[in-house]
């Protein structure tokens, strides 16, 4: 155990150069310019559009649109997820065999689209309708992107990518507070109540601007068409060297498997793998608290005591912390090349802070709203959790299947979270807090299982004979010589 702690200290506090040759180390930074910008503002925009409804929803669009009765408001939060969940699978498999440039930039462009329209929404019912197709469009955003950057980047250099493009999530949940915040004071301004700006970038005050965010939205899909990189083997920015390269780094990292034809046999042998699904149930438990905290945010804090603008303001300092906290545990996790113990310490912020809310009448409002800092900080074992699955998955379509079927099944904890906070639970919400503070101990547990399955396995192969474990290794699609990253 000591020598672990030794090992593991050595590896936090070594020098940064990561790179066998300045070549080697060039191209990694090539890759990094040409992956992670595009994909953190297209991501950003994708998020932006469907989160802000929180901050819309206590700035008079529930009463606006009549989502003040009943589980109005609930039934639009959960619509949007029903083709989001059932597509993703599809929508990967069908990027598997196109160029994600084409295709991902098809998507956000027709996001962008459909957010404009939603500036003209005068009833529920419509509504409804544009969050549904809201819904069609991005289930193959997150899933391609996810998919695509893990076919460039070795696996212990994954994570800190990943995070740096799933922090935009976190960060446009606190430019929507922001936004959100600057434009209350336009309620009632130019004939538009303030609600129908609260997603957008308030470039201009008239009534349109909710137009304008779309038309940003759209833009960065003009862009991504000729910034986003295809398949390593089709990058038209790459030379024939820098291709080699990269398949000589992955293979030194991952030895190389043969992959059959994606045939409906093939698709079932992959859906067969234990890893997949655990990594689902992970990644279903902690986004559970994501979407509770990112949709219920506004209404919880409202329900502290501060008004409609305050409350904007007040979450932008939540959402600040989380953005940082990801950021240190994604450099750490890749400098230890660990996930499952990060997984495990993550766990405990959000208890203590859920269990202050359980509680909040024995609070002060400034210990409810310090607890509330600290439910999020376990918002950030999602991209770990997506990282660990694809760090143990070889090959295009293990990796395609996997890490669409870990985000669909991820985001039925949506669903959930949409439906714990009812507004007749106000101002308490017991069956809130109390499932999300379930939640974040089965992502615990799960990441507890999975980590001790992969270290009996990995015992396993340190003691059988390579030929004797060859069959078995292969049927699993890791081949003889594979370790599993815990």
């Amino acid at each position: 155990m000591l020598g672990r702690a030794t090992s593991w200290a050595q590896r936090l506090l070594r020098s940064p150069g990561e790179y066998v040759t300045v070549a080697e180390e060039r191209l990694v930074r090539k890759l990094d310019l040409m992956i992670c910008p595009i994909f953190f503002l297209i991501n950003f925009a994708s998020i932006l559009d469907r989160s802000n409804i929180g901050n819309a929803k206590i700035q008079g669009m529930d009463r606006d649109l009549g989502l003040n009765i009943g589980n109005r408001y609930n039934i639009v939060l959960v619509i949007f997820f029903v083709p989001y969940i059932l597509l993703e699978l599809p929508s990967n498999l069908i990027v598997h065999h196109v160029r994600p440039s084409y295709y991902i930039s098809a998507l956000i462009f027709s996001c962008g689209i459909v957010v404009m329209c939603e500036g003209f929404v005068n009833t529920y019912q419509a509504l409804i309708g544009l969050r549904f197709l809201l819904g069609v469009l991005e289930a193959g955003i997150f899933p391609g992107i996810l998919y695509v950057t893990s076919m460039y980047y070795k696996r212990f250099e994954y994570q800190r990518r990943l995070t740096a493009i799933w922090s935009s999530a976190i960060l446009s949940n606190a430019f929507g507070g922001l936004l959100a915040y600057s434009i209350a004071h336009l309620d009632g301004h130019y004939g538009y109540a303030a609600w129908r700006c609260a997603d957008v970038t308030c470039l201009h005050p008239p009534a349109r601007i909710f137009i304008i965010e779309g038309a940003i939205t759209a833009f960065f899909g003009g862009i991504a068409f000729f910034w986003i990189p295809d398949w390593p083997e089709q990058n038209k920015y790459l030379s024939m060297a820098d291709k080699g390269m990269i398949r000589q780094r992955l293979l030194s990292d991952q030895p190389a498997v043969e992959e059959p034809e994606m045939t409906l046999h093939q698709l079932g042998v992959i859906l067969l793998d234990w890893k997949i699904w655990i990594s689902a149930l992970n990644a279903f438990s902690g986004i559970v608290t994501v979407y509770a905290i990112a949709s219920f945010l506004p209404t919880i804090l409202n329900e502290f005591g501060w008004d409609v603008v305050d409350v904007q303001l007040h979450t932008i300092p939540v959402w600040a912390v989380a953005f940082l906290v990801a950021a240190l545990v994604s450099w750490a996790s890749d400098r230890l090349q660990h996930r499952s113990l990060f997984i495990l310490a993550l766990v405990i912020p959000p208890t203590v802070g859920y269990a202050i809310l359980l509680r909040q009448e024995a609070f002060s409002r400034r210990a409810q709203y310090a607890a509330t800092f600290l439910v999020v900080l376990g918002i950030p074992t999602t991209p770990v959790v997506y990282a660990w699955l694809m760090n143990n998955l070889r090959g295009h379509g293990r990796r395609a299947v996997g890490s669409a079927v870990v985000n669909s099944v991820g985001n039925c904890g949506g669903v959930v979270a949409s439906n714990v906070f009812l507004a007749r639970a106000g101002p308490r919400y017991y069956a809130g807090y109390g499932t999300a503070l379930a939640c974040i101990w089965i992502t615990g547990i799960g990441a507890a299982v999975m980590a001790a399955a992969m270290y009996m396995a990995n015992r396993t192969r340190e003691r059988r004979e390579l030929t004797g474990m060859a069959e078995t290794e292969e049927a699993h699609g890791n081949g003889p010589a594979y370790e599993y990253t815990l």
